[in-house]
């Protein structure tokens, strides 16, 4: 049973919901397979919204990882700097006699004053420098724990990502043993006759705010084949419609329901206005008010 988008577009955030298998002493009528195709659809929404949930995670910790790359590679240049400086006064003590005692640089000395310059100069650099490095040391300290923290949480992240995928995949193949079996059927098409068309939409209310533009490319989504995990163009599911249909009114959204409740403001029922998301089932769905 393929699906097409209707205007509120559903998608889950539970995961671990089990199907139960059809009995092998009983062949089910058409309607206790549609039962069954529903919960199984269901099951993958909940399974598809969480993985949305873990990949949007991942990509946000892929991106702190990458800004840290950066500042460590910052912080490095300016320990090699210091380092270089460190190095020049090392050399320039050298050259003018290396490790001079207080009696040689006071006999090499201009004068008092001079010499009172150059002993003051030579320390202020000197602990500059010091303080430099020991700076850069511990921030460079810092900066290793918080990269290996985020390693650990790309890696387990990315785990995450792997097991929710088995079990999209272990649904969407029930759910094709269950669609296979429903149209071997012959009673399916008079039981169920309008399976797989399209409801008629009402026309799309007017206006010219935000939420009317994003209810207008809902609309023009409609008829479309849902995908889970997808978010267009020729594809969707329903909290990658709503975050497409919002970002063309300026709205960044995750492509998650849950998130997205998050990221918003909360109002009554009675405030409720087009373009405006609407949850249920335990956020596991998202839909485009009208």
């Amino acid at each position: 049973m393929q699906r097409l988008l209707r205007l509120l577009l559903c998608a889950g955030v539970a995961v671990g919901v089990f199907i139960p298998a059809t009995a092998a002493y009983a062949e089910p009528t058409p309607e206790q397979l549609e039962q069954q195709i529903e919960k199984a659809h269901d099951a993958l929404e909940h399974v598809v919204e969480d993985f949305n949930r873990i990949t949007e995670e991942l990509a946000a910790t892929q991106a702190s990882a990458a800004a840290l790359e950066q500042k460590i590679a910052d912080l490095q240049g300016k320990v090699d700097s210091a380092q270089v400086d460190v190095g020049k006064l090392a050399a320039s003590a050298y050259k003018n006699g290396g490790a001079l005692s207080s009696a040689e640089f006071l006999l090499r000395a201009a004068n008092s004053n001079a010499m009172a310059h150059q002993v003051e100069a030579m320390e202020r650099v000197s602990r500059s420098r010091q303080r430099d490095l020991a700076g850069f040391t511990q921030t460079r300290s810092q900066y290793d724990a918080e990269k290996k923290r985020l390693a650990d949480l790309v890696a387990a992240q990315s785990q995450q990502q792997k097991q929710i995928a088995a079990k999209k995949a272990a649904i969407e193949a029930e759910i094709k043993r269950l669609e296979d079996m429903e149209r071997r059927l012959p009673a399916n098409r008079q039981t169920n006759p309008s399976a797989g068309s399209p409801a008629p939409a009402a026309p799309p209310p007017g206006g010219t705010g935000r939420g009317a533009v994003a209810v207008k490319y809902a609309y023009a989504q409609l008829g479309k084949m849902y995908r889970f995990g997808a978010a267009g163009p020729n594809n969707f599911d329903c909290s990658g419609l709503t975050q497409m249909a919002w970002k063309q009114a300026g709205v960044s959204l995750p492509h998650n329901a849950a998130q997205q409740h998050q990221r918003t403001s909360k109002v009554s029922r009675a405030q409720l206005q087009p373009g405006d998301l609407v949850y249920y089932n335990n956020f596991g769905h998202v839909g485009l008010y009208i």
